[in-house]
């Protein structure tokens, strides 16, 4: 089969895949989670049947001048509240609060406080983790076709197919984000890490 010759095509069809995410990148941008933004997690579980809805948990936490939550659905049970920073002493209050309005008891499953300053230094981290990956596999490919003429456009090309393996993944977080709530976590970089290294060395293999 040969490739090379119908090589357009190929673009075409990788346009088609990556065009959508940049658009929704753009317009929408990535839904980054507390872990980088800074803020509070409060995971909660109610009693069968007396689960409260989320606009019932948005208006409990806007009541308390909190006004930024955003409420998931876990299953029919199950509440995961994100929103800005809170104390022990806050979510406290937000549990009495859930629990007088549901009336029932509720169980606290998870809660989680990253602190603005911890978010910036995680994201600051992985950008520059990113970017020594690529400086990294660049130079160790380069040096492994040095017997090759022209080895440094190898590492060029294979830097070049990780990007687009890496802009496709982002894309998908930005529209997902968008229609079904999800949000870019440290489990969300730790696959993009795992793209980056599986997409490598399928370049250089193939």
């Amino acid at each position: 089969m040969n490739i090379v010759k119908h090589r357009y095509l190929y673009f075409l069809i990788s346009l088609i895949i990556i065009l959508p995410g940049l658009i929704a990148l753009g317009v929408w941008g990535l839904p980054l989670s507390h872990d980088f933004t800074g803020g509070s997690m409060l995971e909660v579980q109610f009693e069968e049947g007396k689960a409260l809805a989320p606009a019932e948990i948005t208006g409990i936490y806007q009541s308390m001048d909190i006004f930024d939550p955003f409420v998931q659905t876990s299953d029919d049970n199950i509440r995961i509240i994100r929103s800005k920073q809170i104390d022990e002493e806050t979510k406290d209050i937000v549990l009495t609060k859930l629990k007088d309005t549901s009336r029932g008891d509720v169980t606290v499953l998870q809660f989680e406080t990253v602190g603005p300053t911890i978010g910036q230094e995680i994201a600051s981290r992985a950008a520059i983790t990113i970017a020594m990956a690529a400086i990294g596999i660049l130079l160790y490919i380069t040096w492994a076709f040095r017997g090759i003429p022209n080895a440094f456009r190898y590492g060029v090309a294979a830097i070049l197919a990780m990007l687009h393996d890496v802009i496709v993944i982002i894309g998908m977080g930005a529209i997902l984000g968008q229609f079904m709530g999800w949000e870019v976590d440290t489990l969300y970089l730790t696959a993009l890490l795992t793209v980056i290294g599986y997409s490598v060395n399928d370049t250089v293999v193939i």
